[in-house]
């Protein structure tokens, strides 16, 4: 499996995109159907424009989510862009 590494820099695959309706939850549209989003996968998604590393990324949730664990943001984080990769919904 692929993990993201400090300097690399997610973007969302060709064909992918965040559909939000509002009052509805944001899903991540890719070819093969769609995936719902909780509110930290919208921002993380969101980020992935490949302009932001994975380092910057985790750092800004650090920074919006400062009760939880720093450490299992990072994990959390690079297991939900594995898991996005392996759908090939996320480039790094």
């Amino acid at each position: 499996m692929s993990r993201p590494i400090e300097t690399s820099r997610p973007r969302l695959a060709p064909g992918c995109r965040i559909g939000d309706l509002p009052g509805q939850t944001a899903v991540l549209l890719i070819p093969e159907g769609a995936l719902q989003l909780n509110q930290p996968g919208v921002r993380i998604v969101s980020a992935c424009d490949g302009a932001h590393s994975f380092r910057e990324i985790v750092q800004m949730l650090q920074q919006e989510y400062r009760a939880a664990d720093p450490d299992r943001i990072e994990r959390e984080t690079a297991d939900l862009l594995e898991r996005l990769h392996l759908r090939r919904a996320v480039d790094f």
